[in-house]
């Protein structure tokens, strides 16, 4: 077969018989769907991501970045563990303030560019784990300093419904046993790194973000099970209730632990 443009009847056909012949237009092709770009549907649930899938994410990742030291730099900052000056790595000081609107120092810069350009669409719906502090909450959604003292109904009255697009990157666990500050069930210490109770950082929100197909993660640090969800990913909050997963109050700061339930694509 020499193609669609050798299916007619050849240079020596008689011109009579091309001209009886019926013209017989092509089909068209078949449109393919659209990757879905709004909310997740959650018709088959959240499940979690097979340690193939994981395993091909991470990998391609690696290979971009071995493409482009630019890039693995970038990321390398983005992981780098040690504090700097004020208790805080690189990451969290970069996130910080891209998230409050702050100017970015070149190096930070360099730093979101190159993990948010390796996010990709995760392809599933799933389910990926942060422990965080109030404080995204208090920005985005009103949620007042003195919370702890709001019943679960009131809320979810200000909060369930919520919407936003992060400005910043955020680090996330596809496997909640190794995200070093998700409180473990069986308490302190449990957890793969030894995490725990108070030693999970003392964060009293805890989020399980289910995800679009079309929702882009980074997936840079398997030691620590995580994908950073993009920069501009959109969130909805779709559940709250008080917990005691973990220490029922944060140690020191008394505040109540609050488990969300939040779609993002």
């Amino acid at each position: 077969m020499r193609g669609s443009q050798g299916m007619g009847g050849g240079a020596g056909a008689p011109a009579a018989a091309a001209q009886a012949m019926p013209t017989i237009q092509a089909a068209p092709a078949a449109p393919v769907a659209p990757q879905q770009a709004g909310p997740p549907t959650g018709a088959n649930g959240f499940g979690h991501l097979t340690p193939q899938q994981v395993s091909a994410m991470e990998s391609a990742a690696q290979r971009q970045m071995m493409r482009d030291p630019a890039l693995a730099a970038g990321v390398t900052d983005y992981i780098n563990p040690v504090m700097q000056s004020n208790g805080k790595a690189l990451s969290q000081n970069a996130n910080w303030a891209a998230a409050t609107g702050q100017p970015l120092t070149k190096r930070q810069q360099q730093m979101l560019d190159a993990v948010d350009k390796l996010a990709k669409p995760i392809g599933q719906e799933t389910t990926l784990y942060r422990a965080d502090h109030p404080d995204f909450l208090e920005r985005h959604c009103g949620l007042p300093s003195n919370y702890s003292s709001m019943s679960d109904s009131q809320l979810r009255k200000l909060l369930v419904g919520s919407t936003w697009q992060n400005s910043s990157l955020e680090s996330t666990a596809y496997d909640s046993r190794n995200n070093p500050f998700w409180p473990q069930a069986g308490g302190r210490g449990t957890g793969t790194h030894g995490q725990g109770g108070i030693r999970s950082g003392n964060r009293e929100i805890l989020i399980r973000y289910h995800t679009a197909k079309s929702a882009r993660a980074a997936f840079i640090q398997p030691s620590q099970s995580e994908a950073v969800l993009a920069v501009g990913t959109h969130h909805k909050i779709t559940g709250v209730r008080s917990t005691r997963l973990g220490p029922s109050r944060t140690y020191l700061s008394g505040k109540k632990v609050l488990e969300l339930e939040i779609e993002v694509w």
